[in-house]
């Protein structure tokens, strides 16, 4: 064999290797159509909570996103653009904003919800994967719990509290 025969079937068997090798590494990768159990979001100033119903996003294959967000009141917000995902953070990009308002006076607080980039915003936001289908998303006033394709069950409390230890 010649010199160039040897330097492609090297080249070749590198790259299978390489590809081989790349399958084992962790990837930070989102796809698919996820929805969202009813979210507090907590308004530190006054302690109020509010609730949202409905929180649907599809992670598209080539890094777009549509969200839908609506609240029992049906007032919200469609919105659609990029997103980028690393281990540990989910980063909307917003190209496009459109509100969803019913025949009727807002409140102070609707008015914000549905402004742009107000709930969701285009910051990394700290997100915790549970599982291969599930995943929680780190707000700026709460923690929204996304499944895949499903609605999500009920997450277990948990308490800031030190818990009793019975060591008999």
């Amino acid at each position: 064999m010649n010199n160039k025969t040897n330097t492609a079937i090297f080249v070749v068997l590198l790259g299978v290797l390489v590809g081989w090798i790349s399958t084992f590494i962790p990837k930070s990768h989102l796809e698919g159509h996820y929805l969202a159990s009813t979210a507090s979001i907590i308004n530190p100033s006054n302690n109020m909570i509010h609730n949202q119903s409905s929180i649907n996003i599809e992670f598209k294959k080539n890094d777009s996103y549509d969200l839908l967000y609506l609240s029992t009141k049906q007032v919200g917000f469609t919105s659609s653009g990029s997103y980028s995902v690393t281990q540990h953070d989910i980063s909307l990009d917003e190209n496009q904003h459109q509100q969803i308002i019913p025949n009727r006076e807002l409140s102070f607080y609707e008015k914000v919800m549905i402004s742009e980039g107000s709930t969701l915003s285009s910051d990394a936001m700290p997100y915790i994967p549970l599982n291969r289908e599930e995943f929680l998303l780190v707000t700026r006033y709460g923690m929204i719990h996304f499944c895949k394709k499903v609605a999500c069950s009920e997450l277990s409390t948990y308490s800031n509290d030190i818990p009793d230890v019975d060591m008999n």
